[in-house]
């Protein structure tokens, strides 16, 4: 029986999940709900929990007895399933965590901006103070990538569809955001080749557009 992915019609926090899963081969439904037309679909669903969820939400994830909410949950038991959580060292684990709350933050500084601003004004005025905000630590990212291939290393882990689905979401709105860091243009470039991905992005099934919910400013609409 294959696994069940659901989320929103949107890149969102279920698009490294839904990564991870191409790359891997997993069989999967990917059962979407439209989060502007049929938010309705949802609210029904959550309240019938036909799966059976402890906390039903979006995203969420359902493996036979498996059955997850919380993106960071799902991300972590994909990554334990398919062999993507490191070499189950406890070095390699505080590194990740270190790297996933770094990611997170970035991610939180792009939320602000879409989410937070509700009118061009407040957008144009903010997204210069997010950038610089931003650009030290897309730095620091860079620096700890140096020449490695991944950010582990020669393997490829969690934390770089992570890290790739982060660096997308800026580079939507900052286009140069990366033109004075070749390592982190190469590590993109690097991910879109892998066979899965690329197959997967050049599908009918890969989300562009949008990233957010329809009531973010920038990315919903």
């Amino acid at each position: 029986m294959p696994s069940i992915f659901g989320y929103w019609t949107l890149r969102g926090l279920g698009q490294a999940s839904r990564f991870i899963l191409e790359y891997t081969g997993e069989e999967y439904q990917d059962v979407r709900f439209d989060a502007i037309n049929a938010k309705e679909k949802w609210q029904e669903e959550k309240t019938k929990n036909p799966h059976g969820l402890e906390f039903p939400n979006l995203p969420f994830y359902v493996d036979g007895d498996i059955k997850l909410t919380q993106s960071a949950a799902i991300l972590h038991h994909l990554a334990k399933k398919h062999g993507l959580a490191g070499a189950n060292t406890e070095e390699e684990w505080r590194r990740l965590d270190l790297l996933e709350g770094v990611l997170g933050d970035v991610r939180m500084t792009f939320a602000w901006l879409c989410y937070g601003c509700r009118d061009e004004a407040s957008f144009s005025a903010q997204r210069p103070v997010m950038r610089e905000r931003v650009t030290p630590v897309i730095k620091q990212l860079s620096a700890s990538l140096g020449s490695k291939q991944w950010l582990l290393g020669d393997k490829i882990s969690y934390i770089d569809f992570l890290l790739y689905d982060v660096l997308s979401n800026w580079l939507e709105l900052e286009k140069d955001l990366l033109d004075e860091l070749p390592n982190l243009q190469q590590f993109r470039a690097r991910f879109e080749a892998l066979p899965a991905i690329k197959t997967y992005m050049q599908s009918e099934r890969f989300i562009k557009w949008p990233l957010s919910g329809p009531d973010a400013f920038f990315g919903g609409k």
